[in-house]
Formats: C-alpha cells, structure tokens, sequence
C-alpha cells in the first residue's frame, strides 16, 4: 500500500519525451501499476470510484496479471481485485511462454510482465443494452492510457497487443461465468528480467464468482460482434498481425504541436498525481481557455499507440472539434491534422454540440469539444471485425490521455456519447465518432483521490 512514486512532471510523460532510467520492476512496482491504472481512488456515497473512468462508473473492465518470478512476488497467473486492493492467484508457476504462444508473441516468455484485460458485458449492458459492448473497450483504452504513461514514468517499454488466440487467452485466465471476454494484453518490457524456462500443465480452473445480479442477461449483437472477431490460431494472429502493419492508416502525431509549449512544462506534478485529480468534470463554466493548452493536449492526446493493431507512428483515428471559446481561434469546426487545428466551417453553436453529445450540457459548455472519430470500412476490410474493437480502445486511449492533458495543466475534462450519424454529417465526415471529450474550465475544484493507505480498507 506504499507505493514508489516517479519523479517526472507529468507533461514530460505525455509528451512522450521521456529518457527515465528504468526503475525496478517488483511487487510494490506492480502495484504502482494496477493502482493508477484500475484502482480505487475514490469512495464517495458508497461508490467506488477508481483510476481510469468508466461510463456510470460500472467498471466493467478486470486486470490479471502473468508474470515470471519477481520481487516478493512468485511466478503466476493473478487477478487483481480493485476494491481489495489485492492479487488473487489463480495459477502458481510460470506461464508466460504459453501466452507467449498464444499471442503469437515470443519476446512475452522473456519479459517479467504482461497485463491482460477482460471485459464483463453485463456490467454495463444492463444500463446501455448492446451499446455498452463499446464501453468494454473504451474503458480498456482509458486503462491503457494509464498503463502506458505509467510505465514509461517508470523508464519501461510497454506496448499493446490486440492480436492473440482468444480461447487460449480464456483458458489462461479461467474465464467462463459470469459472461467474460479478453479484450488485450499490455506488455512491459524492464532490464534485466529473467526467461520462461518452461510452462506449466493447464489444468482447468473452477472458481465460485459472486452473482452480478440476480437475473442476467446476454445481448446477442454484442455477442456476435466478439465471436465474429475471434482468431482460433497462433498462425491466424500473425496473418491478422500482418494485415494490420500494411493498414492505410493516418499518420500519428509526432511531437507538440505549437504553441503554449511553456505553460506544459510549468505543470510540475507527476503523473500519479495527475491520476488521482483526474475525475469526469460535471460543469464547466463558459471561459476561454489558451490556444496553446488545447493545441498541446491535442497532441499529447493522438500520440501514436505501440501496438499490433496499427503500423508505426499511424493511428486509426481521425479527430474533430466543435471550438467555442479558445483564445486565438474563431468558433467553429475544426480537424486535427498534421500538429495543428484547421478550420472547417466558422461559427460552432453552443446548442448545436449539446444535440450532438446526446442532450448533455456539458458538451456545449465546454471551450471545446472533441470527438475522436475512425473510418471503419478500410479498417474492417483489412483486420476484419476484430478491427472495430481495435479503433474503439484507440479511442478510448485517445479520450483519457486528452483528459489527462487537461487535468495536467489545471482544467477540466469529460467524456461523453453522441448521436454518432449526426456527428458524422456535423463535420461531413465519413468518418464515424468513437468517442468524445469535452475540454474546458472546470465550475469547480474537485478534490483528489487518495491513494491505498490513505483509503479505508473494505
């Protein structure tokens, strides 16, 4: 519950310019990890909040953890249960070479970690019927975001692999009931770690699991959606993997755009501090904020992701704003491209956004607001319906580093659902909204999170 802390202003991490010497990678490391990723940092009338945000805050998303022997840690395969903060151990041995064969990965049975996340359908469903299946891996994105600044504060290589043998991975972790699907892995690379030397026998895990209600209930569309982008072998990943490095994808931002580059590096907190302040803004009064802020946040925010899923330094992602108060900017509508807003069409009406984001103040209150969009058709040509789950976590990626942007030098932030045709035809796009950010000043001041020792133990 005492966990080591980096030392880097948090812009520097988001900014991706960080040379940090690679600290070690033991027990309290790991819980460095899931706590600012997925852990509780909030409990406000008896509502656990945690690290990253989560749609009604049903956190429909789980953390295991596989890993090779490490500090005050053994060998195995560990679920991580938030509310607890605690590691459950599910398999006692080492077993990374078997989820190295199941990602078609094999530089995992070498590396000490590898982070996998599930999502659990009826947890949001029940609220968003099939929509919630999109929550699954928004809220994975959004953990994702967490993950990989964290470790790169921490001088450590991570890197996303959407691409695995999905029943493998299942079998792994012992998924069955309730409704439980692997949604991706995360690697992280540290000096010095020791190799799989073998792997265990797999033998079947039966666990008790505390009903989630006393009547769920599947969501046939969702379902399907899942099983139509399952790949049944080690081979059909790397052919998918393939597929996805020839991908025509948008180029990624590369570095900062222009701008208010000196108010980020005035932002000194690290980026655990950054975290734990964090929390969806639920009003924004109707200010300015500077050109420079957005203009930074922006690029911090469509940095590329290191994965399986994209070629290098691409995206699959497209993103457009509905600009109402920045200094220096006329109203309007605006595309990213190339480091920089460029307009589209003058005069962007507060009310006009607000119908957007479903009717939700908060979406024309803000100074800005961002929709991170993809179009699917070529994605889904080339990496087939695994594809979609792939541009909806880069979304969810994007949307928690812009929050985290913005959280970093002092405003506010929330992500918000739209009326996704409408969207498209706003900014005459074809390009169809994944999901959306609104960016501004806060009405408020929240009070942080606090971190384990500080929480009530449940």
């Amino acid at each position: 519950r005492e966990l080591p802390d980096s030392s880097l202003p948090a812009t520097e991490v988001l900014s991706g310019h960080v040379l940090a010497t690679a600290s070690a990678l033991d027990l309290a490391g790991l819980a460095r990890l899931l706590f600012f990723s997925a852990g509780v940092t909030r409990i406000l009338h008896g509502v656990l909040f945690r690290a990253a945000p989560s749609a009604g805050a049903l956190y429909p998303t789980e953390l295991y953890a596989v890993c090779g022997p490490l500090a005050d840690l053994p060998a195995g395969v560990y679920h991580f249960a938030p509310a607890e903060f605690a590691l459950r151990r599910l398999r006692d041995g080492d077993f990374r070479a078997r989820l190295a064969v199941a990602a078609a990965e094999p530089a995992i049975a070498r590396l000490p970690l590898c982070l996998v996340l599930t999502g659990i359908p009826w947890r949001t469903t029940w609220k968003y019927r099939e929509r919630g299946y999109r929550h699954l891996f928004w809220d994975a994105g959004a953990i994702v975001a967490n993950l990989l600044a964290l470790a790169a504060a921490a001088g450590w290589d991570a890197r996303v692999l959407l691409g695995f043998v999905d029943q493998e991975v299942s079998s792994l972790l012992g998924l069955g009931e309730p409704e439980e699907y692997p949604l991706g892995l995360v690697t992280v690379a540290v000096p010095g770690a020791s190799a799989a030397t073998g792997s265990p026998p797999l033998a079947p895990i039966s666990l008790r699991t505390r009903p989630l209600s006393r009547s769920p209930r599947g969501y046939p569309l969702g379902a399907g959606v899942q099983r139509a982008g399952e790949l049944p072998s080690a081979e059909a990943v790397s052919t998918w993997r393939h597929q996805a490095s020839w991908l025509p994808a948008q180029p990624a931002t590369r570095s900062l755009a222009a701008g208010d580059a000196g108010q980020a590096r005035a932002a000194t907190d690290t980026i655990e501090a950054v975290i734990l302040r964090r929390g969806s803004t639920r009003r924004f009064v109707r200010r300015s904020m500077p050109r420079g802020a957005l203009g930074w946040a922006m690029a911090a925010a469509t940095r590329a992701v290191p994965g399986d899923f994209v070629p290098p330094r691409a995206t699959l992602l497209e993103h457009f704003l509905a600009v109402h108060a920045v200094q220096g900017l006329t109203p309007g509508t605006y595309r990213w491209s190339d480091g920089d807003l460029q307009l589209l069409r003058a005069g962007a009406e507060r009310h006009r956004t607000h119908s957007l984001c479903l009717g939700q103040d908060l979406g024309g209150d803000a100074a800005a607001t961002v929709f991170h969009c993809a179009q699917l058709e070529p994605i889904l040509e080339a990496l087939g319906a695994r594809g979609y789950r792939a541009a909806q976590l880069e979304g969810g990626v994007a949307a928690e580093r812009l929050q985290l942007a913005a959280f970093a030098l002092g405003l506010g932030a929330t992500g918000l659902t739209f009326l996704d045709d409408e969207v498209s035809a706003f900014f005459d796009t074809r390009a169809a909204p994944m999901l959306t950010v609104a960016v501004g000043v806060p009405a408020y001041r929240a009070r942080p999170g606090r971190r384990p020792a500080q929480l009530p133990r449940i």
